[in-house]
């Protein structure tokens, strides 16, 4: 399938690749850059993300282009002229173009010391190696096709700039490859129809293998789906497993319950996946039980963390797939150090608490506007929800005893939550230094709606009669801050937008309250919302516009499982 690309939102890349192609405006992210297209590292141990900027010539002039996905390849159409992008593997980038083209490949060596590219015989022929210390790797070009001509000034100890022109009457062809450590002396492929037919016979593999869905969704599953599959990243460094970043524009890491919504879409289709998704935190649980708040193949963050909402993952993950008993044992002991973390060191006087609103996920929101530790409720119900999840699999791992307590526990603190975090039926947030209730309009509390009828029916009624009116739902889905709030802002990150993680956990919530219709209709504006604005971090509730990172996966995985699971 051919689909127009917007290279300003979304990377062209390959499942397992750290290169991506993206189109940045002007000085992006205070990076210096002019406007154009530029290569793009996701490795997260450089000095700049910028690899080379691509300049696109016609008859010789600079060429505005029209970018077109092409299933798993990527075609620029400038004027008559066509330039064409594959992965011949997640190494190596293959860039091919029409007779009467051009492309200069500017390695920005004014951005970091010690940047050059030097000649390098091989087999008789010349091919470069730029150095790029400002990307803490080397890439080795090998022209294929066409003329190569390399225009460098020399200066001491680096390259005033360092710039290859392609060129050809017949076209040209010409392969980057990522070296990070050696070049072993062996090419990649160089026959770019043999290498774009590979990556698209993998891509739409990968597509088929996913659930279908209704015919009005189609462009919008092949674009959740490329999204997710270009996300993926070989294990290397912290990485111990092929991991789904949150993106490649800029939110290049796993962050400890993103992980959970992608493994969720993976569920049907690739298990494996799935898998690796869900349990990649574990690799770095500390000794203490801890998760680190989010890894990338360089750092693994310990400054906050994030919520507990892996038991209700999981038993989400068992509705569509079969765990193996070894995944079920990895899965029991993963998420009883991860539960009792929580009630060793983030337990107060009963209640469970958040040191900052980072550790919620929900960054800045109004439940947070007293100085933390706070004491929010859907916290209280997600631990619940593990709790009940741990005495699940004790049973089916034949420990009663086991089983006995963590049912123990998680009735015991539903008893404390039900007594202790609301009023007038409503669930409140609580700043625990002081007793005070946090006065808030925000949507976290209601989150507790995954408890199902293990709320109070006068409890159930009031949050569902709240959430479901104008005062939270949109024409898009739920705001994260009431719009009526004095503090809604229409960019507001969690003082506003519409997020996926949001809206599947409220919609998991009130189907188990028997909320079919309103699930439907909740989950409809959602995706439908996706299929016009794309896939990005957050929304604008009012608009539905996307806000902030365009191309974030966790925004694609819900709408797949939302489509899958509530519209087919």
């Amino acid at each position: 399938m051919t689909l127009p690309l917007d290279l300003h939102q979304t990377p062209y890349s390959c499942r397992g690749s750290y290169l991506a192609l993206s189109h940045l405006n002007e000085n992006h992210q205070g990076l210096g850059n002019a406007e154009g297209l530029h290569l793009r590292t996701i490795h997260n141990c450089t000095i700049t993300p910028l690899i080379a900027r691509l300049d696109l010539q016609w008859n010789g002039t600079s060429s505005k282009y029209t970018a077109l996905l092409e299933d798993a390849s990527l075609a620029l159409q400038c004027g008559d002229a066509r330039v064409e992008a594959c992965f011949a593997d997640d190494r190596t980038l293959l860039l091919s173009g029409t007779p009467g083209c051009g492309l200069t490949l500017d390695f920005l060596t004014d951005n970091g010391p010690y940047d050059y590219i030097y000649p390098l015989l091989h087999e008789g022929r010349t091919l470069y190696m730029a150095n790029c210390y400002k990307n803490n790797c080397q890439y080795l070009i090998i022209p294929q096709k066409g003329q190569c001509e390399l225009d460098q000034q020399w200066e001491e100890s680096s390259s005033l700039w360092s710039r290859l022109h392609f060129s050809g009457e017949d076209g040209f062809l010409f392969a980057l490859l990522e070296v990070e450590t050696e070049w072993d002396q062996q090419l990649p492929c160089l026959d770019f129809d043999a290498a774009r037919q590979r990556m698209n016979d993998a891509f739409r593999a990968f597509c088929d293998a996913l659930p279908t869905l209704p015919e009005n969704y189609s462009e919008m599953r092949i674009r959740a789906a490329y999204i997710d599959w270009s996300c993926l990243v070989r294990p290397g460094g912290f990485l111990r497993r092929d991991g789904m970043l949150m993106s490649k524009n800029w939110m290049t890491n796993v962050w400890s319950w993103d992980h959970c919504f992608n493994a969720l879409a993976m569920a049907k289709g690739h298990p494996d996946l799935a898998w690796d998704a869900y349990i990649i935190m574990a690799d770095h649980q500390d000794t203490s039980g801890r998760l680190p708040d989010s890894i990338s193949d360089q750092h693994v963050i310990w400054n906050y963390c994030k919520p507990p909402i892996h038991g209700w993952a999981l038993l989400r993950l068992m509705e569509s797939m079969t765990l193996t008993p070894t995944q079920l044992e990895e899965a029991y002991q993963f998420l009883t150090r991860w539960t009792k973390w929580w009630m060793t060191y983030r337990r107060r006087n009963g209640l469970y608490y958040y040191n900052h609103g980072n550790d919620s996920g929900w960054d800045n929101s109004t439940a947070f506007s007293l100085l933390p530790p706070v004491a929010t409720p859907e916290l209280q119900a997600f631990m619940i929800v593990q709790m009940e999840v741990l005495s699940d699999l004790a049973r089916q791992l034949h420990s009663g005893d086991d089983a006995q307590h963590w049912q123990a526990e998680a009735s015991a603190h539903l008893d404390v939550f039900l007594k202790r975090c609301f009023r007038n039926d409503l669930p409140v947030a609580i700043q625990l230094s002081t007793g005070q209730i946090v006065e808030n309009e925000s949507l976290l509390p209601y989150e507790i709606l995954v408890l199902g009828d293990r709320l109070p029916e006068t409890v159930r009624k009031k949050v569902i009669g709240l959430v479901s009116s104008e005062k939270f739902l949109t024409a898009h889905g739920f705001a994260t801050e009431s719009p009526t709030s004095p503090f809604y802002r229409d960019d507001g990150y969690w003082r506003g937008p519409i997020w996926a993680p949001s809206t599947m956990l409220m919609l998991d919530g009130l189907e188990k309250c028997g909320e079919t219709a309103l699930v439907k209709e909740v989950a409809r504006r959602f995706v439908d919302m996706t299929a016009v604005s794309g896939f990005a971090e957050n929304f604008n509730a009012l608009t539905g516009k996307g806000l902030r990172d365009l191309a974030y996966t966790w925004t694609a995985s819900v709408a797949l499982v939302l489509a899958r699971d509530y519209l087919n």
